[in-house]
Formats: structure tokens, C-alpha cells, sequence
């Protein structure tokens, strides 16, 4: 169903919140929400939520993210520039970048969403807690979830979905993901990105169609570690600006370095520990939206006529969480770079 007016589309278009990255929208969510601005008094909590949102999305992006991009640039500038690395200086930035980019994604995302809020729209939640994932199956249905919507919808149904046999559902499959890989951006690195994760998927469907899902301890731990694995190796062939570049971190993460000597980059403690502890807060803290009793507005397809200024709380004590977000928000307004970019941008 189409915009009713010109006015409406521009609307939608322009909403600033999401117009250069963050949740990819449907007009069928946002158009109804659009209508209703205005007609009843925004609620406080639509405020404070909002605000909430926004500061700490600022500080995962400021804090967090700008401070891994220190550790992990240097090992990929270094390999795309042909020398070789060391399995250390490898394993780190490819780990640095794993969470940076996460920070750096989600936490515009969660800005975009607390933006959204502030204005009386609910914009579609983008995380949930990927690095937690127990399959690659999993894992895309917690990271970038409107994209995985988009894909679905406007890829794999219409090349025919699973209609068709395991074969043709798998290749589907596979196209999807690898078009979706060049979605991002025309280059060798985005395609063999999309094609792995098709990989990927398809593997994980045939595991998990001769073996069920994990259940026990040992066998989750496992599930965890497999997949925080092959999204890691993936990641690098994401970050790599070329084939070569993604090839020699790959093979230092092997222990078997490749290219040029020359290369010193420094594997320093605090660099490690600034990485495991981002990793302990992507893994094992609550998301921002784990912390917000926030309606989904896009359970699975867009729908219409969902309820108007639906309740949304925090569910921090009130004198806690402000005090909390004063400081984050200071924190990160420090931090700030001049000027700031994210990832995303470039996508």
C-alpha cells in the first residue's frame, strides 16, 4: 500500500532519526505513527526513555567504539599494505573490530531508536545482544534485524523462499546473503562477506536439521564459541579494504603469517584488556532495549493501526538511572571526536 501524498512520503524519507544508517524502516510502521503526532501529550516516560536511550547509544559509540578503533586499525592498515603481522597483532585487531563495530552500529542504532522516542515514533529495535547468539541462524535474527527483515522480504521470498525443494531454498539462500554482502558496498571483500554468512547458514541448517539445537551446557558453550568464531573470521574479510589485506589476517590468525616484513604493532596489555572487556560487556551485560520496556513495532511483517504512544518505560530506579546516565553522558561528550564518524556511514 502506498504513501497517500507526496507529503507523506517526504515524511518518511527525510525522518531524521534513521535517513543515513540505524533500523531500516517500513512505511506501512511509520506512516500511521506519523498521522497521530500531536493528536494526544507525549508521555514523560517517552522523555525519559528517549534521552536514556540516546546517551548511552552516544557512549557505546564514543566510549566504546572510538577507543577500539585505536587497536584494531593498525593490524588491518598493516596487512592491506602487504606485510605481514603477527598472530597476536592479527587476533586482537580482528577482535577490536568485531566489538567495534558492533558499539559503533548498535549504538547509532539505539540513538536512532531513543531520537525516534523523543518525537512520539517507535522505531523498529535493530540488536539483540548478537554476541550471545548459539548459531549463525541465531545470530541473524539478532543482528541488524531490519536488514534480515528487508532481505527476507524483498530477496529470498520473491527468488521463492523455501517453496520449492531444500536445494532451490538453499541457493535462495545463498544469493540472498551474498547480495546482501554487496548491499553494503561494491567490492570483492562485501561479496565473499555475504557468500560466507550464505555458507554459513546453509551449514548451520543441515547441523541442525540432522542434529536438533544445543541443550546441554558443554554442547551451548560450544555452539557459542563455534559461532563467535566463524562471525569473527567473517568480520575480517568485512573490514579488509582488499582481498589480499583479508587473506594475510586470516593466515596470521592461522599462525601463518604472510607478506612483507616490517610490520611492528604493538600487542599491548591495556589494548588486550580494553578488548575483553568490551567483549564482556557485548556478552554478558543487558542491551540497552533489554533494559527498556519497549514495544517491538515490527514483530515480523509492518503492520498498521498498532496502538497510539504505546507505554514505554525504563526499568531503572529513577534516581539511579539518572544519576548513571549523567555521568555516561558527560563521559561521552568528552569523548567525542571532531569530527565523529560511524561505521555505518560508509554502507
Amino acid at each position: 500500500r502506498p504513501a497517500e501524498s507526496f507529503i507523506d512520503y517526504a515524511l518518511f524519507v527525510l525522518f531524521f532519526p534513521h535517513l543515513i544508517a540505524g533500523p531500516i524502516t517500513h512505511h506501512l510502521e511509520m506512516l500511521p505513527q506519523f498521522k497521530s503526532m500531536g493528536r494526544k501529550a507525549l508521555p514523560v516516560s517517552y522523555l525519559s526513555v528517549g534521552l536514556s536511550l540516546l546517551v548511552l547509544g552516544l557512549a557505546k559509540k564514543a566510549v566504546i567504539a572510538d577507543t577500539l578503533s585505536e587497536v584494531c586499525n593498525p593490524a588491518f592498515h598493516a596487512a592491506d599494505a602487504g606485510y605481514a603481522i603477527s598472530l597476536g597483532a592479527a587476533w586482537l585487531g580482528s577482535l577490536a573490530y568485531t566489538f567495534q563495530l558492533y558499539f559503533d552500529f548498535s549504538g547509532y542504532s539505539d540513538m536512532a531508536v531513543g531520537l525516534g522516542l523523543l518525537f512520539g515514533i517507535r522505531m523498529p529495535v535493530n540488536f539483540a545482544s548478537p554476541y550471545r547468539s548459539l548459531s549463525i541462524i541465531d545470530f541473524w535474527r539478532r543482528w541488524h534485524i531490519s536488514l534480515s527483515r528487508f532481505l527476507r522480504n524483498y530477496l529470498y521470498i520473491p527468488l521463492g523462499g523455501n517453496r520449492s525443494g531444500q536445494f532451490r531454498r538453499h541457493m535462495n539462500l545463498f544469493i540472498t546473503m551474498a547480495l546482501g554482502g554487496l548491499w553494503h558496498g561494491a567490492g570483492w571483500t562485501f561479496l565473499a562477506w555475504g557468500a560466507l554468512h550464505g555458507a554459513y547458514l546453509i551449514i548451520n541448517h543441515f547441523w541442525r536439521a540432522r542434529f536438533g539445537e544445543a541443550r546441554t551446557l558443554p554442547t551451548k558453550a560450544l555452539a557459542w564459541l563455534l559461532t563467535f568464531l566463524a562471525v569473527v573470521v567473517a568480520w575480517v574479510l568485512f573490514r579488509s579494504v582488499t582481498f589480499d589485506g583479508a587473506v594475510r589476517i586470516l593466515a596470521a590468525m592461522a599462525a601463518h603469517p604472510t607478506g612483507r616484513a616490517g610490520a611492528d604493532i604493538a600487542t599491548s596489555v591495556p589494548a588486550w584488556l580494553a578488548v575483553l572487556a568490551a567483549g564482556l560487556v557485548a556478552v554478558a551485560s543487558p542491551s540497552a532495549l533489554e533494559l527498556v520496556r519497549y514495544p517491538h513495532s515490527t514483530p515480523g511483517e509492518p503492520v498498521e493501526g498498532a496502538p497510539l504512544l504505546h507505554p514505554v518505560t525504563w526499568r531503572l530506579p529513577s534516581l539511579a538511572g539518572a544519576l548513571s546516565l549523567g555521568v555516561i553522558a558527560a563521559f561521552a561528550i568528552a569523548r567525542l571526536p571532531d569530527p565523529g564518524v560511524f561505521l555505518y556511514f560508509n554502507f
